[in-house]
Parts: C-alpha cells; sequence; structure tokens
C-alpha cells in the first residue's frame, strides 16, 4: 500500500534524466535518504552539486509533510519562537544526519557553507513550474496570491515558479510563498526594481525576519512573498562551470559597484571599479558572494569593504581572471560612513 507521502511526492517528483546538462538555482531534490535537498547557485562540480539539506526524516521532528516526520535544518526553536541556525552550525548538522555524507575531498573555493552532493543519490528532481501548477491546483490561497502578484508585476504565469517547501507540495499554516521569476537579466531587474518599489517604500509591506531587513521580499495579503531569480537563457549565467584555483587568501578589498545586474542572484555577482585589494590598486574585478542572504542588497555606485575574503583565478571557455570572493554575509560592509570629510 502506498502512503500519502509516496503518493505526494510522486506526482511531483520528476526523474533524474530529465534534469537536463545544468542545474538551476532553487531547485529542489530528494535524496535516497528521504531529505530535501536544495541547490544554491549554478557553479557546480562535475557529478554533483553545491547544496544544503533543508529538512531530513525525523521521528521527533516538528514538522508533518506529507504525513511524515522531518525536522529543519536551517531554522531552530528558541523560547517558543523560530530562530536562524547559522552557516557553520547548518553544515556541521548535515554530518550527523546524514551518514553518508563525508567531508568533501577538496576545498570548495566559492564557498564554505555547502555541501558538494552527488548527483546518483538523488531519487529525483521537483520541476518548480510543475510545483507551481501543483501548489495553485491544491492551495486556493496560494493560487488567488501568486495571480495578484503576477498581474502586480505584469508578469505571465508562465515565467513563474515556487521553491521553498512548495517544490514538493507542502505548506504549513503561516508558511512564505517562495516564488521563482525566470527572465532574461534586463526583464529580471525590471521585477527587482519594482519589488524594491515595494519593499523601500511601504512600511506595512517591507519584510523583516532574524533582525534582517530583505530587500527581495515583500508581505502581501498578510503572507511573506520570497522572490527569487533564475536565468531563463542559461548563456547569461557570469560563473558557471569554470574551474577555480587560490590566489590568495584572506585578503582585505574596497571596490565601487559598477554594475549590478547579478546581484539578484545566487551566487551574488558584482563588477567592482576603483579597487584597492590589500591597500594596492588594482584593476577592474568582479566580486562573487556565495550566501543568499545579500540578494538583491547592492546597488551601483555604492562602494563596498571586503573585510575577509579570497582571490581566486577562474578559468573556463578558453578564458582566465581573477575575482574576489566572500562566502559569508559578515565578512562583506557598505561603506556608509568615513571619518573626516565625507567621500562624496
Amino acid at each position: 500500500m502506498t502512503d500519502s507521502f509516496e503518493k505526494e511526492i510522486g506526482s511531483l517528483l520528476r526523474p533524474m534524466r530529465e534534469l537536463g546538462p545544468d542545474i538551476l538555482d532553487t531547485t529542489y531534490f530528494l535524496k535516497d535518504t528521504g531529505s530535501f535537498v536544495y541547490t544554491e547557485g549554478y557553479w557546480h562540480p562535475k557529478g554533483r552539486f553545491l547544496g544544503k539539506i533543508i529538512n531530513y526524516p525525523c521521528e521527533k521532528g516538528t514538522l508533518a509533510v506529507h504525513g511524515r516526520p522531518y525536522e529543519s535544518i536551517t531554522k531552530g526553536w528558541e523560547a517558543g519562537r523560530r530562530v536562524h541556525i547559522p552557516h557553520d552550525k547548518q553544515i556541521e548538522c548535515h554530518y550527523r544526519v546524514d551518514l553518508s555524507l563525508s567531508l568533501p575531498a577538496e576545498p570548495l573555493l566559492l564557498t564554505e557553507f555547502h555541501y558538494p552532493f552527488n548527483i546518483d543519490a538523488m531519487r529525483g528532481w521537483f520541476c518548480p513550474r510543475r510545483s507551481l501548477e501543483y501548489s495553485m491546483d491544491r492551495y486556493p490561497e496560494v493560487a488567488r496570491r501568486v495571480r495578484e502578484v503576477s498581474e502586480l508585476f505584469g508578469v505571465p504565469l508562465g515565467r513563474l515558479g515556487v521553491t521553498g517547501s512548495l517544490a514538493y507540495g507542502y505548506m504549513d499554516a503561516d508558511e512564505d510563498i517562495d516564488l521563482v521569476f525566470f527572465g532574461t537579466p534586463g526583464q529580471n531587474m525590471e521585477v527587482a526594481q519594482q519589488i524594491w518599489k515595494v519593499s523601500y517604500t511601504d512600511p506595512k509591506k517591507r519584510c523583516v525576519e532574524f533582525g534582517k531587513f530583505w530587500p527581495l521580499r515583500f508581505i502581501h495579503d498578510g503572507v511573506i512573498i520570497c522572490c527569487f531569480f533564475v536565468y531563463a537563457d542559461r548563456s547569461a549565467i557570469p560563473v558557471c562551470r569554470q574551474s577555480a584555483s587560490l590566489v590568495r587568501e584572506p585578503v582585505t578589498a574596497f571596490g565601487t559597484v559598477t554594475d549590478n545586474t547579478h546581484s539578484l542572484y545566487m551566487p551574488v555577482v558584482m563588477r567592482l571599479g576603483d579597487v584597492y585589494i590589500d591597500g594596492n590598486r588594482v584593476h577592474d574585478i568582479d566580486l562573487i558572494v556565495y550566501d543568499s542572504s545579500l540578494r538583491g542588497e547592492f546597488y551601483n555606485n555604492e562602494r563596498i569593504k571586503v573585510t575577509r575574503g579570497r582571490l581566486v583565478r577562474l578559468a573556463g571557455g578558453g578564458t582566465e581572471h581573477e575575482a574576489l570572493v566572500v562566502v559569508d554575509a559578515g565578512d562583506i560592509e557598505k561603506e556608509r560612513f568615513v571619518k573626516g570629510v565625507p567621500a562624496f
């Protein structure tokens, strides 16, 4: 007899042969252990992908996913309220809840807080567009709100999908709607600018969680809409398939954002001008931030400081170039104030 979990998951889970050559950001997988694994970014080792376990099977878990008990790796309970679990603690937990995982043989130069999962260990994956159709059929309020957001930003339903727990058809009463926008960099930036206008100008729609303001989230009809962006044209992805080698670390750096086109995605990628690394003036350079909490945070002409980064060399497609890498939001700052004469 098939239980409700297998029935519900079976209606959404896609076979791995349908995945295609590239793994898109925000994609969910079901691992052979029953864990729900979330991929982040586009820079993946061959035969693997960088991601995190989000929810894992747990007999005493606080989540009931289609009738089975699960627990979250990313959020915990403290004094009766949900709290965010730091990146390093999340990764440590991976090795406790999944004994099949072992420490990576080589350092992942673009990140410290993701695991290189073996693609062969996945039962299947969840298509964001298919999951949106399922969720709109299953949850009428989700359908209504998604249609309203679609109309609000002028984005057709065909360019939308869902991630988060809705990817596998599950939703708590107080769950956010994790909405995925597919488009060209230009189309996605147009949507982001509309979201910024809402999140920055309307206090009632502004989203502050875990002590942080989230510029790509807003409150709609009492529910938080978390917005994610995916490249419709994969040739536009700036960090994908390259090999990476370490030049040196740690480094400190200053730079001015000259192009934030790719700052909406994971990883956040920005072009910096007027750059100083370890006190020395250098050429313009890309800054890669492999921390999704900083998506949508940066704007052209802002001056920023990297307090702890690494300098790497990326190679692929017949080209090579150096890039700055930051792996944690706490290692980058906006230069809002300086002593003495304002830096106008």
